[in-house]
């Protein structure tokens, strides 16, 4: 007997949660079945899309697909953890509707996964229109920037441009984001049933990511790799519309630091309900000590960045009251 024979790959499980993205979505699924790891399941959760985006779902066969359709609109969070309550990987990815995964996403991810020890890895990413253009490899918010030097490999292929990467783990204080979007994430299963313990779930209609990518990274570390895995779209319908781009920087919408800061609020509010509320189950999952510590980070940790954001806000207000 060889020892393939008995020790099996990894399962993922991919979580696409939809509503009304009926534009993209066959471009993503289709993406998604050209990976070159075969041992995955797509979970599509139709979070109360209209007629038209339903039937098009429909049209998106495959016994790799799994589907859910929702009575009503419930969000992007609780939408997600109905796909995950029937998932059977061990490994799991949330991805958007309208982004695009280059060949080797789910290899990289999982490949960096098994060689550490965290709950979250999360990828870089390049970014297309909304006619699947490529405008940029280099991803202005990318957390590990790219050298400049560019390889020969990468003049002739685009999009397969790494056969090594580095693997950085992220040392954010908690409610900081020190990742790319949704689509750039794999977790480690285990890691995600700290989800069943978080109140107020309805709340996170979007900006699911960063309740997820926040408390993995509070309980079990996480780190990012210098792999483009994927493609972020941008529409007009992005959640996380970040306003224009102008050289290297990113201007943000105001109404969009608005939704930063509301998020940032919300997240440790409902993370320090969760563990006064679910102490003694807490800490018999992982340990008093551990529960303390965590208890700490959320009360003590000081988003600077985004308190400087929205002092710039304030200060434009200001300026042209």
């Amino acid at each position: 007997m060889i020892i393939n024979d008995f020790i099996k790959k990894p399962k993922i499980s991919i979580i696409i949660t939809y509503h009304n993205l009926g534009k993209y979505i066959k471009d993503c699924v289709l993406s998604i079945l050209e990976q070159t790891y075969e041992n995955y399941e797509i979970i599509i959760v139709n979070d109360f899309s209209d007629i038209e985006n339903s039937k098009i779902l429909d049209e998106i066969q495959n016994d790799k697909i799994k589907k859910i359709s929702l009575n009503e609109n419930k969000g992007q969070l609780i939408a997600f953890l109905e796909g995950l309550k029937i998932s059977s990987g061990e490994f799991i990815c949330m991805i958007d509707a309208d982004d695009i995964l280059l060949p080797n996403h789910l290899k990289a991810l999982l490949c960096a996964h098994l060689n550490t020890n965290h709950a979250l890895i999360s990828c870089a990413c390049g970014e297309i229109n909304e006619f699947g253009e490529v405008t940029s490899l280099n991803y202005i918010n990318n957390p590990i920037k790219k050298k400049n030097n560019i390889s020969k490999n990468e003049i002739e292929d685009i999009f397969n441009t790494k056969e090594t990467f580095n693997i950085k783990p992220v040392k954010e204080a908690f409610g900081l984001w020190g990742w790319n979007p949704s689509s750039s994430a794999m977790f480690r299963k285990e890691a995600l049933e700290i989800l069943k313990f978080y109140p107020n779930k309805e709340f996170w209609k979007t900006g699911a990511d960063k309740v997820i990518f926040s408390l993995l990274h509070l309980i079990g570390g996480s780190a990012n790799i210098d792999y483009i895995g994927f493609l972020y779209r941008h529409h007009d319908n992005n959640a996380s519309s970040t306003g224009v781009s102008t050289g290297n920087k990113r201007h943000l919408s105001e109404s969009y630091i608005k939704k930063l800061i509301s998020w940032n609020k919300q997240l440790r509010l409902d993370s320090y309900k969760m563990l006064i509320k679910n102490k003694k189950e807490i800490i018999e999952k992982y340990n008093k000590f551990y529960y303390l510590k965590i208890l700490f980070k959320i009360i003590f940790s000081i988003n600077i960045k985004l308190c400087a954001k929205a002092f710039k806000t304030f200060a434009h207000k200001l300026i042209n009251f």
